[in-house]
């Protein structure tokens, strides 16, 4: 059996439908053995690595897998390492597999060598060159393994040619994949329940409880459970633009987005005057805090923090209180405590929020409505949640990070429980004025509409 073959099998065993790629010289062997597949697995075919890397991160944030790209040496590595950059920093699950140089060609001057593990170390959660074929499977594991359990990222293969020829005994490896691994999270973390019988008792001796979403809680899926527990306590919702979509814009304890690009202004009010602001799947980073200089009144001492990755906790802010655990399970045990909070003491807090959202809408509405030529991008948005109405089917909608994101976060409303909006935001990467950039991301984004059965909007107002 030869190493292409494992290759192959095992992503097939991963449950891999759809693997993005340029074709080049070293990666031959790896196109015959997907050829002898096309039953199990089909290989899309880029313009450019750059694009292959974007279609594989839209396929990881429009569904619970994660997206696979492969490319070959040299300039095709280089090409690869803006999407595995934007995927890793936006927590989105990517494997790039790169089809190297064979391992006898090593520091002799082989056209197109390049240390290609070094080279994403910075980028991804694990990088590392394939030595042996028979480790082949051993390596396959460990990467679905590092790509969806805890903070999802990027995982970056340098595989020799050599590897992929290599005869293996089959009798002499496992095949066998971890089930757990094929989709994220793998593996969530539950929190001590300790933890959220103090987090009760915060919510209880407050005033003015506030829950604030940001990227995670997509990630994770948690929208339901966490509009759920805010029902349940009466406590209003605001989010990140990453976390838009937690709950649906129109529900009355959804306020809005916070930060300092397509806030809501009553959203930020709202962080301001809180009493207790519940962080969940957030950094607190430069954005949602304006630099940290936001709230005025600082968030120490009244802030608790609940996130999957613990390396995140209290980097920029003293907190009250830290909750390491996935959001699904956190929420889901917070429900299941039933523990009785008086949600009619939050009433006026909730009320004063939605008298303060009113009016924004209220002075909304002329650019909302404006007929005006050269048309308003408010007026787009508003054409675009007509249509989210009017269909009545889940949306994907995915928007460039520069000049449309203030119009989209701010004024795009999403009204059910299946429609995913997505901005990357981690560096922007791939997303720009350019021709080339938005054939890039519109290509991505009709692959993984594909993937999930749904329908799409791409949206570039710049």
């Amino acid at each position: 059996m030869k190493g292409a073959d494992i290759l192959v099998e095992m992503l097939i065993g991963y449950g891999v439908e759809t693997i993005f790629g340029v074709p080049g010289d070293t990666n031959v062997p790896f196109y015959e053995a997907l050829q002898g597949r096309e039953d199990k697995i089909q290989h899309v075919m880029a313009r450019d690595e750059r694009s292959a890397g974007y279609m594989a991160d839209a396929y990881g944030r429009f569904t619970n897998k994660p997206g696979v790209f492969e490319c070959p040496s040299g300039a095709g590595a280089m090409y690869s390492l803006p999407p595995v950059a934007e995927s890793n920093g936006s927590s989105v699950p990517v494997i790039l597999l790169t089809i190297d140089i064979p391992l006898p060609g090593e520091g002799r001057g082989v056209l197109t060598e390049l240390d290609c593990a070094k080279l994403f170390e910075p980028v991804t959660k694990m990088s590392v060159q394939v030595k042996s074929a028979q480790k082949l499977p051993e390596i396959i594991r460990r990467a679905f393994r590092t790509a969806c359990s805890g903070k999802p990222g990027a995982v970056h293969l340098q595989i020799p040619e050599d590897m992929l020829l290599a005869d293996v005994d089959p009798t002499t490896v496992s095949l066998h994949v971890e089930e757990e691994c094929k989709t994220f999270p793998a593996f969530p973390t539950r929190p001590v329940a300790d933890k959220l019988e103090t987090l009760m008792d915060l919510i209880r001796q407050s005033e003015r409880p506030l829950i604030v979403a940001g990227g995670g809680v997509s990630r994770a899926g948690a929208g339901d459970v966490i509009t759920r527990f805010a029902e349940a306590c009466n406590i209003p919702i605001c989010t990140t633009m990453t976390g838009q979509g937690t709950i649906d814009d129109d529900h009355r304890l959804a306020i809005g987005v916070i930060g300092d690009n397509g806030y809501h202004p009553h959203a930020n009010w709202a962080l301001e005057h809180s009493d207790l602001a519940i962080f969940v799947g957030s950094r607190i980073g430069s954005v949602v805090t304006i630099g940290w200089t936001f709230p005025k009144i600082t968030l120490n001492r009244r802030l608790v923090q609940i996130d999957i990755d613990p390396d995140i906790m209290a980097n920029n802010y003293q907190n009250l209180l830290s909750v390491v655990g996935d959001a699904v399970l956190t929420f889901n045990d917070l429900l299941a405590m039933n523990v009785q909070v008086d949600g009619a003491r939050y009433e006026p807090w909730v009320q004063e929020l939605n008298e303060h959202r009113a009016a924004f809408w209220e002075h909304a509405e002329p650019k909302l409505s404006a007929d005006t030529l050269p048309m308003r991008p408010e007026r787009v948005v508003r054409a675009f949640n007509t249509a989210l109405e009017a269909s009545g089917k889940p949306a994907l909608i995915y928007s460039d990070a520069g000049t449309p994101t203030p119009y989209m976060t701010r004024y795009l409303k999403i009204n059910d429980r299946h429609t995913r909006f997505s901005i990357p935001r981690a560096f922007g990467a791939g997303l720009g004025s350019s021709r080339n950039s938005w054939c890039m991301a519109r290509r991505r984004v009709q692959t993984a509409h594909r993937a999930v059965r749904g329908w799409f909007v791409w949206n570039d107002c710049g």
